[in-house]
């Protein structure tokens, strides 16, 4: 095995912790004192639309598990993108660069294959984001040129996979970004031709 392969081997695994260390970090600054409901077996019970009880949907949602992004990607996928209960959604780190990674793409596409084949799948809305651990953050790119660049050119490359793969899916591309705004951030999403 070369040396080069190695080295991206050990990068890619240092990602990964990277993104594992700073998922538990970030999490666990916002500690609550929420009970835990499941205690002594209590059961919860929620409400689901009808809609919601048939057996397959139409789209698939692929993002990263960013707990940043997590509650934006739930607004725009239901409310923006009109999708609410139909649409399977697959969460894993560094979506698309595991998606347009050789080494790891299998994995993504065995999952996918699956919500492919029992739901019928027509769409697939895939959410890529800047400043993704996956990749190492912002500043691994050098330049937020570099950065939109890459993420919009890998997100290009996930498309032709899945089309490859699946050439009857409608494939839509996303790139969201965390802009500070005052006290604040909002989330905005820019679609990617």
């Amino acid at each position: 095995m070369n040396s080069a392969k190695i080295q991206y081997k050990g990068l890619f695994f240092c990602s990964i912790l990277g993104v594992f260390l700073s998922i538990h970090q970030g999490c666990a600054y916002k500690k609550t004192n929420a009970p835990d409901l499941l205690l002594d077996n209590q059961q919860i019970v929620t409400e689901v639309n009808q809609e919601a009880k048939r057996y397959d949907c139409d789209i698939l949602v692929i993002t990263c598990i960013d707990y940043r992004f997590a509650v934006a990607n739930q607004e725009f996928i239901n409310e923006t993108l009109g999708l609410r209960d139909n649409y399977d959604h697959i969460s894993i780190p560094g979506s698309i660069l595991n998606l347009v990674n050789p080494e790891t793409s299998e994995l993504v596409f065995s999952k996918f294959a699956l919500s492919v084949r029992l739901h019928l799948i027509k769409r697939v809305v895939v959410i890529s984001h800047k400043d993704c651990g996956g990749y190492g953050g912002s500043v691994s790119f050098g330049s937020e040129l570099a950065e939109h660049e890459t993420l919009c050119a890998d997100l290009r490359k996930a498309r032709s996979l899945l089309l490859e793969k699946y050439p009857t899916l409608e494939v839509d591309l996303f790139l969201e970004s965390l802009i500070p705004e005052g006290d604040q951030a909002k989330v905005y999403f820019e679609k990617i031709q």
